[in-house]
């Protein structure tokens, strides 16, 4: 999926001048058989210098500054929440140690530095403590999502988690958040910022956004009673990196790889049609003191 990214940033560009060239050769004498159509796209990517296109890129990373229990898990009273946070992203996931004594109206605060979402450098990492980002940086759009468990001894088994040790270029937590052992479920969201999003709040190298949303408390494909729900929200950071040279012809390479693809313009096309919708989610004005 990074690969198809990072392909629409030049993508659009190269296909409309492809659908030029394509529209021009219409006018021509027309192929009466498929092998025509085949010779028109040997012809069209032939005049497509590739290794030639390249660009500055701007680069970010996004780290965890932390998370505040609105509302914690059960009664106030009966004890404080043990919490566990997991992120993912398009290059794996990571997962925080048991955070204990939270209570209601408490936040956690998380060293940025050790606790990055996106552009997390490869291995096992541990959020809040080794998850270091890689100074390159990820290229726009962005997205991640975060999940908070409570851990309860005393709670029901609901499945088996096993962490698994991440491919190469890929990260991936010791643990899992939710191991199945009872854990509560506490709430989750889902971030995504396109290339517009981030240039308007980061418009220099350099710059930091700082952001909160309010996780949702409603499992995944589950409707929400009107009970005394757990309220937590997430607060993280987002920072414009060094610009990067990129080449086309890399980018390509990497996506016929991954996908199969049998030409550079399939792989261009066939992440364009990979691409989604960004997701709503619901935002905190201020930073939780």
């Amino acid at each position: 999926m990074t690969s198809y990214r990072r392909l629409m940033i030049c993508g659009l560009s190269v296909v409309v001048c492809v659908w030029c060239a394509v529209e021009a050769s219409a006018h021509g004498p027309q192929a009466s058989s498929s092998s025509g159509d085949s010779e028109i796209r040997a012809v069209v990517e032939q005049d497509v210098s590739w290794d030639t296109i390249e660009w500055m890129e701007r680069r970010y990373k996004i780290e965890a500054v932390g998370f505040k229990a609105r509302n914690e898990t059960g009664w106030d009273w009966w004890g404080s929440d043990e919490v566990m946070v997991g992120t993912e992203d398009a290059k794996g996931w990571t997962v925080s140690g048991e955070l204990s004594g939270v209570d209601s109206g408490e936040f956690y605060s998380f060293d940025p530095v050790r606790s990055c979402v996106v552009a997390v450098r490869a291995g096992i990492v541990v959020l809040g403590k080794t998850s270091v980002c890689d100074e390159a940086g990820e290229p726009a759009p962005l997205s991640f999502g975060v999940e908070l468990w409570e851990k309860d001894l005393f709670g029901w088994r609901t499945g088996f988690c096993k962490a698994l040790s991440p491919g190469k270029g890929f990260h991936a937590g010791p643990h899992c958040a939710d191991d199945g052992s009872g854990t509560d479920f506490i709430g989750r969201a889902r971030v995504d910022f396109s290339a517009l999003d981030l240039e308007a709040v980061l418009p220099n190298v350099g710059d930091e956004h700082v952001e909160t949303v309010v996780l949702s408390a409603c499992p995944s494909g589950e409707v929400c009673s009107d009970a005394d729900l757990p309220d937590y929200s997430f607060t993280f950071r987002v920072t414009r990196v060094r610009d990067a040279r990129v080449e086309l012809r890399s980018l390509l390479e990497d996506a016929m790889h991954r996908t199969g693809a049998r030409s550079e313009l399939e792989a261009i096309v066939t992440g364009l049609r990979s691409l989604r919708a960004p997701s709503p989610r619901q935002v905190e004005p201020n930073l939780p003191k």
